[in-house]
């Protein structure tokens, strides 16, 4: 598995993380090549020791990650990311004499496994986000560069709405495969423990209600329309941002601006098995992204929030893509416009005040993620495809 993995913040390395413990937990072999600890310490998450001793590698998961290139003198300077990835991937298919290369997003994880794959006559198949198939295709050398992998490779995984862009393309149908993904019902579950605040501040935060935001900060996930809103809340709370990344330090000011500096934890990225004692804190966890560029984009956050069993707060905007058909408002989960001001201090005084509402909605949250939620059904489907190509590499 060539792929973003911790320490790398993002649902990407989230996924890749999750599916390599699914697999490893089946038995099967995975090795995950990565350039993860090069990441920029801005998006790089918190990793103790006890992390890397116990949950970096869950059992049956081997991490390869390449090594920095800063003491390299070479014009013009680069990380040389694709080329570092790609002659580790071949040492270790080599070495341990590994069948499928399983590359996930484009840039550089599928060009680098392009290159192993050329290198070592292994079949690979290629994963995408909605990021770098929107982003990146746009590009025009990179255009060409990822149009000629994309009718190489053995197999696409891919999602309805991006179907139309490979086809156009030139890419037959015949290579494109879809798995939805799912979430580990045990993993993210109501019985986990819920995150202890208290290394995170110098006040004794009780048992007061916490509203959660985790991911990237940026004026498009509604956060500043949260931190406005929350300026009408009545009674106490809190406001925990597990966050990072360019714009931090500006909303920061703006939490000043708006004295709310006393009610705000910032807590720097977290580590994917992590994140299920922070949802489990939560009263609940915001998701209010308005005006996102990518039309496509769904954050898992939300279905893991309600796996945990904990009350969700869905922009309108998200619901919109119709992507959540299986949530509604006031019974599983909370939508809202984020861009109306008052109404969204009404929703979050609801959640605060009436713990016995959020508490339903959460409770109602985790029936249906039991009903939808198809962890085993998800791993099953990534090993028949693994063996789909390796059939289809025997017989040439």
């Amino acid at each position: 598995m060539i792929a973003k993995y911790p320490p790398i913040e993002g649902g990407e390395s989230s996924k890749a993380y999750w599916l390599a413990r699914g697999l490893g937990r089946r038995g099967h072999e995975v090795h995950v090549v990565t350039n993860a600890w090069e990441v920029e310490e801005e998006y790089r998450e918190q990793l103790s020791d006890y992390d890397l001793k116990y949950k970096y590698q869950p059992p049956g998961v081997y991490v390869h990650n390449t090594s920095s290139t800063e003491e390299m003198r070479h014009i013009p300077y680069s990380k040389s990311y694709i080329a570092k990835l790609a002659g580790l991937a071949i040492d270790v298919i080599r070495k341990f004499d590994l069948q499928v290369i399983d590359s996930r997003y484009i840039l550089p994880y599928a060009v680098s496994g392009f290159l192993a794959k050329d290198a070592t006559g292994k079949p690979q198949i290629m994963h995408h986000a909605v990021s770098d198939i929107n982003r990146l295709l746009k590009i025009p050398h990179l255009r060409t560069l990822f149009v000629s992998i994309f009718n190489r490779v053995d197999k696409i995984v891919t999602f309805p709405g991006a179907e139309k862009q490979f086809l156009n393309s030139g890419v037959s149908k015949s290579k494109l495969s879809y798995n939805k993904i799912s979430i580990d019902t045990e993993a993210f579950s109501p019985k986990v423990k819920a995150l202890d605040l208290s290394e995170y501040g110098n006040r004794n935060f009780g048992e007061l209600p916490v509203i959660t935001y985790a991911g990237k900060m940026g004026a498009n996930k509604g956060v500043y329309e949260l931190i406005k809103a929350a300026r009408g809340v009545r009674k106490d709370f809190l406001l925990l941002f597990v966050t990072g990344g360019r714009g931090t330090e500006k909303f920061k000011q703006q939490i000043l601006r708006l004295k709310l500096k006393q009610k705000a934890i910032f807590i720097n990225f977290l580590p994917p098995w992590k994140i299920p004692s922070v949802i489990k804190r939560s009263a609940c966890v915001v998701l209010l992204e308005r005006g996102f560029p990518h039309s496509h984009h769904v954050p898992l956050l939300a279905r893991e929030a309600m796996s945990v069993g904990k009350c969700l707060l869905l922009s309108n905007e998200l619901y919109n893509k119709k992507c959540f058909w299986y949530i509604f408002s006031g019974i599983n989960a909370v939508v809202t416009d984020p861009k109306k001001t008052s109404t969204l201090t009404g929703v979050l005084n609801k959640i605060i005040e009436e713990p016995s509402f959020a508490e339903r909605i959460g409770r109602n949250a985790r029936v249906i993620s039991n009903r939808i939620e198809k962890f085993n059904e998800y791993v099953d489907n990534t090993v028949r495809l693994y063996e789909e190509v390796l059939q289809k590499y025997k017989r040439r």
